[in-house]
């Protein structure tokens, strides 16, 4: 029995000794497994690295290639006068090629929409300068372009783009709104009164246009209309409680003879030094049969500009 005892007892250490090998076979394995993946991502990373500054290298590569190969050295936009009327602005294009010998002529090109040229010539300024002017629209793109001619060889290279620059020229009108009341009924027709308020700031600073900061406003008014007809003129003035001066208003008490069917607009009207005309509404609506005026908010904080 005491032999049967001890061998019970050697047997279940040898299964507990095998049990805890396992165990620290089973652990080391899985410190392995780990250890391998850090390398895997290690490698990965470092491969990553080595691509992304292999393409580096090469986008610089190309870059300067491409520059050392260019035939200009540096070229401008000046933005010279604006015509609102005539909805263009003159632009002069200052071009430097690398190399210009006396028999080298310039001409600017620039580009509406694709495979549509135009072209200006160029002056020579100086011995290495040439100058183009040109009168655009304000109001589209244009792809600039050179094409450099010495004896019968021609180059052509884009410069840049001449961008839709009208938004950095205007006013930015936010939109009007009457601070008061209104009452219509059939027999005593409709009658408005309170503070028409309108807010309008200069063009930003930092647009690309000479002197356009100086933009400044001629006039702004409130107009009555009745079916189109202009009733009355109020000046308005700048708001000197408003940091800025960049808020209007004036004061409107009419009382107008207002039919069924017929259209109401209560609108601001605003000229500025470029020649700008904007328009929007404080108030618009209609009369109808039952004695009541209907609000049209349709066209509510819309801004109109001309031309």
């Amino acid at each position: 029995m005491k032999k049967n005892k001890y061998r019970w007892l050697l047997f279940g250490v040898i299964i507990l000794l095998l049990m805890s090998m396992n165990g620290i076979l089973i652990y080391s394995i899985l410190q392995l497994q780990g250890t391998v993946k850090k390398m895997n991502k290690t490698i990965g990373n470092n491969q990553s690295n080595l691509e992304s500054q292999i393409a580096n290298i090469s986008d610089t590569f190309e870059k300067t290639l491409i520059e050392q190969n260019r035939a200009i050295s540096s070229f401008e936009f000046i933005y010279g006068d604006l015509n609102a009327k005539t909805g263009k602005i003159e632009v002069t294009v200052r071009v430097i090629p690398k190399e210009s010998q006396q028999s080298t002529s310039l001409i600017v090109t620039y580009e509406e929409t694709e495979g549509k040229y135009s072209t200006a010539p160029a002056t020579r300024k100086g011995e290495n300068l040439y100058e183009a002017q040109l009168k655009i629209p304000y109001n589209k793109d244009y792809h600039i372009g050179v094409l450099i001619k010495e004896n019968n060889k021609t180059i052509q290279e884009y410069l840049d783009w001449i961008y839709n620059i009208e938004s950095q020229l205007q006013l930015q009108v936010t939109g009007a709104y009457l601070d008061g009341d209104y009452n219509y009924s059939a027999d005593s027709g409709l009658k408005v009164s309170g503070t028409v308020h309108l807010d309008v700031y200069n063009p930003s600073d930092s647009n690309p246009i000479t002197g356009v900061e100086d933009n400044y406003i001629r006039s702004v008014n409130a107009h009555l209309y009745v079916d189109g007809e202009e009733i009355a003129v109020i000046p308005m003035e700048q708001d000197e409680n408003t940091t800025g001066g960049n808020e209007y208003v004036c004061e409107v008490d009419q009382k107008l003879e207002f039919l069924e069917g017929q259209q109401f607009q209560l609108a601001v009207e605003i000229e500025d030094s470029l020649g700008f005309q904007y328009k929007t509404y404080a108030l618009q609506g209609v009369a109808d049969p039952t004695g009541e005026f209907n609000i049209d908010s349709y066209n509510y904080g819309y801004v109109e500009i001309n031309p």
